[in-house]
């Protein structure tokens, strides 16, 4: 099979290139996977680095935030939270 990007890829990676100085916010809604937060550990601390399956690195600047609207963490590590 050939590779194809998934819906966050591809947003994080149009949010992520444009360099307008306005803030964009990127809303999940819906339960934490642990597999899924885990990967995304170097997007959500200070390196801001979100690396894709593919190997592709996609940097967060400053003006792109993201929030969780989550039922519970109970499947999150201490150090997602």
């Amino acid at each position: 099979h050939e590779w194809t990007d998934g819906v966050l890829a591809k947003l994080m990676r149009n949010i992520c290139r444009d360099e307008g100085l306005d803030q964009k916010w990127v809303l999940f809604d819906g339960p934490v996977d642990t597999l899924w937060i885990e990967s995304m550990n170097t997007l959500l601390d200070d390196n801001k680095l979100l690396t894709l399956l593919s190997g592709e690195r996609i940097s967060m600047p400053a003006q792109v935030s993201l929030l969780f609207e989550v039922e519970d963490l109970s499947v999150a590590s201490p150090a997602t939270v």
